[in-house]
């Protein structure tokens, strides 16, 4: 999703990868959002609050395919 050193990343983007439609996502991200775990740094894109936090996803993914 987001590149290696972006700090965010296009709901867009998120979307495409999880093969949702773009507004199916609205309850998922808010939900995200109200735990304190992303945010959006502006419209259309979000990004995690905790530094390394994209990493550790993506490792966890990783392990867990």
């Amino acid at each position: 999703m987001a590149a290696p050193g972006e700090e965010a990343c296009s709901s867009t983007v998120v979307a495409a990868h999880l093969g949702k439609p773009l507004d199916s996502l609205g309850p998922a991200r808010a939900n995200l959002m109200s735990m304190g775990l992303v945010y959006a740094p502006q419209r259309g894109q979000v990004a995690f609050t905790v530094a390394g936090c994209a990493r550790y996803v993506a490792r966890r993914h990783e392990m867990e395919a």
